[in-house]
């Protein structure tokens, strides 16, 4: 009961029209298949439990470093912690990493550009150049022009990994380097070449090097696959990247947008993170306050899917990808997948399909106008059946 007295719910005509907006998304919530989202989130209990507990009626905001000892703000720093170790794991990290619960996929890489930044910054007076692959996600560019760093945008290979000869040309052996590395393209799921990347660096070498993976999709699904190659492209002590930014709102299955930035600890070292006194100590976050429930919501989902559940819906979802790359076949719809993806390109249907399906669509240079599909953890056979079938009728 607050204070001073108020209604609890919009009046009688609002509240009409907020129910038949609700009804009206609901009755397409299985079909937005162009954009990675599990439309199956199962939080009705947790939003249950927050109603029974009175938490849906408390502020909760957690600040800076997850980490810190001493806080006495109401807080849920505690389940941010275990949410970040449970991915640091699955990220091979082996104990030495930090991280924090983010808003979302751009908030991750914001933090993978300015961490990286101020890394290169205390092993080289010159300013760094920030690579990055033409099928990488937009927000890299963006931050790229939002935090002022020269950045050079790399060719793209025709199924969309980064032109590995091309990052060659353009690498400038006389700068830092902060590699940008998409693990999953945005539009054609193409994983970029570590391998090949590392070689670059090694053989140009560069002052210094900084490497962030953009992991929004892939990061989640990734680690829980049977294939050790799969794997291993995600291993932190493996692959020797320096930082990665996870979507909690695809294959994580939140509701709304969140995520996850990951980085070494020892990256920390050379942040120079900004003392509060009245917050007891440094806030190495460009973000300052920020949701104490995404952390909650996150922790909910790790402690109700486990790691066998991931394991489950990782080789589901790839099951149905390749359902659906035989259904299209069968209907004679070309249609290709880069390899370890959920993302199925084809020739761009009729109008009227790519609304129904909601599908993300692109002018490609080499292959001329696709659409794609992202296949997530509620693509049933049936789903899968039906949409090839109006696919290839609309062709």
């Amino acid at each position: 009961m607050k204070t001073i007295s108020l209604p609890s719910r919009p009046d009688t005509a609002t509240l009409a029209h907020l129910t038949d907006c609700a009804r009206a998304l609901v009755d397409r919530q299985f079909h937005q298949m162009g954009y990675p989202f599990d439309q199956e989130v199962n939080l009705r209990d947790y939003y249950r439990w927050l109603a029974e507990t009175g938490l849906a009626d408390v502020t909760l905001i957690n600040v800076g470093d997850p980490y810190k000892t001493e806080w006495d703000m109401l807080n849920t720093d505690e389940f941010e912690r275990r949410v970040i170790d449970f991915l640091a794991d699955s990220f091979g990290f082996n104990g030495s990493h930090w991280g924090f619960v983010t808003n979302g996929g751009t908030d991750g890489n914001m933090h993978g550009i300015y961490f990286g930044r101020k890394a290169l910054a205390a092993r080289s007076p010159l300013p760094p150049i920030l690579y990055v692959s033409e099928e990488a996600h937009y927000s890299v560019k963006k931050l790229g022009d939002v935090q002022n760093i020269e950045t050079r945008i790399i060719a793209a290979q025709p199924a969309g990994p980064m032109d590995i000869a091309d990052f060659r040309r353009q690498l400038e052996p006389g700068r830092p380097a902060l590699v940008a590395i998409a693990i999953g393209g945005t539009f054609k799921g193409a994983i970029d070449d570590q391998a090949g990347i590392a070689a670059v660096l090694a053989e140009i070498r560069p002052p210094a090097v900084y490497r962030h993976l953009d992991v929004a999709l892939f990061g989640g699904y990734l680690p829980w696959l049977e294939d050790a190659e799969a794997r291993r492209i995600l291993q932190a002590e493996v692959q020797h990247f320096d930082s990665l930014a996870v979507s909690g709102h695809k294959f994580l299955a939140m509701n709304e947008p969140a995520g996850a930035f990951l980085c070494r600890k020892a990256v920390l070292d050379d942040l120079n993170a900004i003392e509060v006194p009245y917050l007891n100590g440094a806030i190495p976050t460009i973000s300052c306050s920020r949701s104490g429930f995404d952390p909650l919501k996150l922790y909910w989902r790790v402690m109700t899917t486990g790691a066998e559940g991931f394991r489950a819906q990782a080789a589901h979802i790839l099951a149905m990808t390749r359902l659906l790359q035989r259904k299209l076949a069968d209907h004679q719809v070309p249609n290709w997948v880069n390899p370890w993806s959920n993302t199925v390109c084809f020739r761009r249907p009729a109008p009227e399909i790519v609304h129904r399906y909601c599908m993300a669509c692109n002018d490609c240079r080499h292959f001329g106008p696709l659409a794609h599909v992202v296949v997530m953890q509620y693509f049933t056979p049936e789903l899968v059946e039906q949409l090839a079938g109006d696919i290839a009728a609309h062709q």
